[in-house]
């Protein structure tokens, strides 16, 4: 495909499916161009170039989490970032907790407990929108 092709493509995903598509996007051109090259060596032949010498993996960069595209008021970014703080919100003290999770900002785990309302957890795009990293 063209460039213009490409772009356009990518410009109708990222605008069709709302969500930050980078990540499978790469991964999909890397495992292209590896079963392209595995394609190609090997219907060439003796006369094919040696393989490149096995380098040692460098750690893999954390992919990129694209910010949010649509607005968040201040008192929700508050609460995100109390959350990132590590406060234990739950369904019940989080009224807008709907809105989080439609928009993937947070996942909800079970409660500690074992009953009571859900917990809310920052999700990556939760992190982006606040401006930080996850701390595995």
């Amino acid at each position: 495909m063209t460039d213009a092709t490409n772009t356009t493509l990518h410009a109708l995903l990222d605008a069709y499916l709302r969500c930050p598509v980078e990540a499978a996007r790469t991964e999909l051109e890397q495992a292209l161009r590896s079963y392209q090259t595995d394609w190609i060596r090997s219907r060439a032949g003796v006369d094919a170039p040696p393989l490149p010498a096995a380098t040692p993996a460098a750690p893999a960069a954390r992919p990129v989490v694209a910010k949010p595209r649509f607005p968040i008021a201040s008192a929700d970014l508050d609460v995100l970032k109390r959350l990132a703080d590590g406060w234990p919100g739950t369904t019940a003290e989080v009224a807008r907790w709907a809105w989080f999770e439609n928009r993937e900002l947070v996942s909800l785990e079970p409660n500690p407990a074992g009953e009571g309302p859900e917990v809310l957890r920052l999700a990556p795009l939760g992190w982006a929108a606040i401006g930080r990293m996850a701390a595995d």
